[in-house]
């Protein structure tokens, strides 16, 4: 089920309320139950739940099927500026009360980070009248998860433990269903806010219920588009394959295909891993949490932490106020050196295109990041005059092409003119910033090194075949497209780090950083073959406090294995959460084609029920029972054809592997 709130879908202060304006509709629609909903949220405001163990998580703005996107009774309610959870929780629990509470029950909504925190409790308090779940309604599995899109928005921590991505049978699964409701809905909100209560409750109703109509009417060319749109290029991949493309149900079969390949690509990574090794690693994922597909935190903080205590900090000084600025200088940083990335990427990209245009993909694609680039530029300059708007009195050069203009960050001033501007409070930010920028730089350039020694050793070693060796030299490059990447990302904070005089040192958040060169760019197994090695690379020194080690190895035997060790795992578990996640793919199609039938037939024997209430002998009696016997007549058909349309289908993309264990 997917939770979400609507604002543009408000209504003006017109009129009376329920009391003077009932809904026709009454409490049997898509509505709460009015009365239950007024009497918790009275409860709720005199008697609130301490929400304090909540994720702390910035700037967010916050129920239908998450996969098939369809309005559910009593799953809607009014909201007021912010999405309170009290009155979010009524129109939760109603759909929640409707399920077996025996079945795992999965919610995903914008902040489950802090919704999810309190919910057992706040549905569980008594009020007036009683709990919105008694204990035998609470499900005995309820897990709250941040949809796909939003979760990127979220911080470390919150990802590691809200993205379905890490969890078993949601990992294909987007969460946003509901956003889907919006786009239709939205069409509807200039004329219902001048509605009053009732009439603009049976509006909603009857677009709600016209929505639900064309989605299950839809359901199942919806699956297969969708989904044949995912993994639409996997076909290329099997000769038998493109004969099955003109059937309606090919997505299945790219789902299957799918899964066989990403079984593949982790058959083929586990024959370079020693067995010893395999068996540990298997024994470790299996009792340890989410946590285990993130490297292991360095001593030195990270992007994100570094960002968020600036954004405390601005949080803080801006409370003293009654009204906080309308940017954040720590994001406007932040985003800024992001940027600085898009731009390396977009030339990358346009390089590649034009030595090897390929297909209109490629180029759409590179149409598309460049339209981005030219977005955020103008985001970027308009934010800055608002930061320092002493910019404004200078002729900044703005006419160079996007890949090539200068963002003007503090660091690109000289000490005097960043003083004469009032961009020295901004330049200690993008200090700390670059500063742990740097750090992440180097720290992903190690585990590209460690991962593409990892790919060419076993490339040598097991790839056999044309198809083989083709993949492993398709891996390689792009690993070390990777390192080129974050090599860039990394001299570029190096840069500014000189520019703007950070200490560096053993005690400074900077650390032993230093220049990076080609020469530096040696993974741990190249350094231990070298036979003319002298000392062990600086940037394996200095992320993680790494200490000095002799020049005959010694200590760095050690260091290899267990940084070796990490890359394997990490690349391992990636790639079977790959597979498994093409495996749940598979699944849930298998599920969501045979609920094109089921639903079918469910209408069927719903319009005999109906033909069998009509045993009069009158004519009206035998008219009505006619209709209803051939209503059912025509789903019965459907249900036929959608049968036959699936199975040899399902047969055909049935494969020996159970999936993941």
């Amino acid at each position: 089920m997917a939770v979400d709130g609507n604002f543009h879908l408000g209504r003006n202060n017109k009129g009376g309320g329920p009391a003077s304006d009932p809904a026709m509709t009454a409490d049997w629609g898509f509505w709460a139950i009015q009365g239950k909903f007024d009497e918790y949220i009275s409860a709720m405001e005199k008697d609130p739940v301490n929400e304090n163990k909540a994720q702390k998580c910035h700037n967010f703005k916050a129920g239908d099927p998450s996969r098939s996107g369809g309005g559910k009774k009593a799953g809607a309610a009014g909201m007021v500026l912010g999405e309170v959870f009290a009155r979010v929780d009524v129109p939760v629990t109603s759909v929640i009360a409707k399920q077996n509470p025996d079945q795992r029950q999965v919610i995903t909504y914008d902040i489950a980070c802090k919704y999810g925190v309190k919910f057992q409790e706040r549905v569980s308090k008594a009020y007036i009248g009683g709990p919105l779940l008694e204990p035998d309604e609470y499900p005995k599995t309820l897990e709250f998860y941040v949809p796909a899109w939003h979760i990127l928005g979220h911080t470390l921590q919150c990802n590691l433990q809200f993205n379905m991505r890490y969890h078993p049978l949601v990992g294909r699964t987007a969460g946003e269903g509901v956003e889907t409701i919006w786009s239709v809905m939205n069409a509807y909100q200039y004329s219902t806010r001048e509605m009053g209560h009732g009439h603009r409750r049976d509006t909603l109703t009857d677009i709600f219920n016209d929505f639900n109509f064309r989605k299950a009417r839809n359901e199942g060319v919806v699956t297969v588009y969708l989904i044949s749109q995912t993994v639409r290029n996997a076909h290329r991949h099997s000769d038998g394959f493109d004969a099955l493309a003109d059937r309606i149900a090919k997505a299945y079969l790219t789902a299957c295909h799918e899964f066989i390949r990403k079984e593949e690509d982790l058959k083929d990574l586990e024959e370079g891993i020693p067995r010893e090794t395999l068996e540990e690693m298997e024994a470790e994922s299996t009792n340890r949490g989410t946590e285990q597909f993130a490297s292991p935190d360095s001593k030195l903080p990270g992007k994100t932490a570094v960002l968020q205590a600036l954004r405390d900090a601005e949080d803080a000084e801006h409370s003293e106020y009654a009204e906080a600025p309308g940017h954040s200088e720590a994001m406007f940083i932040s985003n800024a050196i992001d940027l600085l990335d898009l731009q390396y990427q977009v030339r990358t990209r346009s390089a590649q295109v034009a030595s090897n245009p390929g297909g209109d993909g490629k180029r759409n694609q590179l149409l598309l990041m460049q339209e981005q680039l030219r977005r955020r530029l103008v985001e970027h300059f308009e934010t800055m005059f608002r930061i320092a708007p002493q910019l404004q009195e200078i002729d900044l050069n703005q006419s160079l092409p996007p890949t090539l203009q200068a963002l003007y960050l503090p660091s690109e001033f000289d000490e005097k003119p960043r003083k004469a501007y009032g961009l020295v409070e901004l330049a200690k930010k993008e200090a700390q910033l670059q500063v742990a920028n740097a750090h992440h730089a180097l720290k992903e350039v190690q585990n590209s090194l460690g991962l593409k020694r990892l790919l060419v050793r076993t490339k040598v070693a097991h790839a056999q075949g044309y198809e083989k060796s083709q993949r492993s030299d398709a891996a390689i490059k792009k690993a070390e497209a990777v390192l080129r990447r974050h090599k860039a990302s990394y001299q570029r904070s190096w840069d500014a780090i000189c520019r703007l005089e950070i200490p560096i040192g053993v005690n400074t958040p900077a650390g032993n950083l230093q220049e990076l060169q080609d020469g530096d760019l040696k993974s741990l197994e190249d350094y231990i073959d070298d036979p003319t090695r002298k000392d062990l690379p600086w940037i394996w020194k200095t992320i993680g406090g790494i200490p000095h080690v002799g020049t005959k190895g010694g200590d760095v035997g050690a260091v290899v294995e267990n940084w070796n060790q990490e890359v394997i795992r990490l690349a391992w578990l990636h790639t079977r959460a790959s597979r498994d996640r093409w495996w749940e793919e598979r699944e849930l199609l298998r599920e969501e084609l045979q609920r094109v039938s089921r639903s079918f037939m469910y209408q069927v024997r719903r319009w005999h029920e109906i033909a069998n209430q009509y045993s009069d002998s009158n004519r009206i009696s035998r008219g009505a029972a006619a209709y209803a016997m051939r209503q059912g007549s025509v789903y019965q058909r459907l249900a036929l054809h959608a049968a036959a349309k699936f199975n040899d289908t399902m047969s055909v993309g049935t494969t020996n592997s159970s999936g993941p264990q």
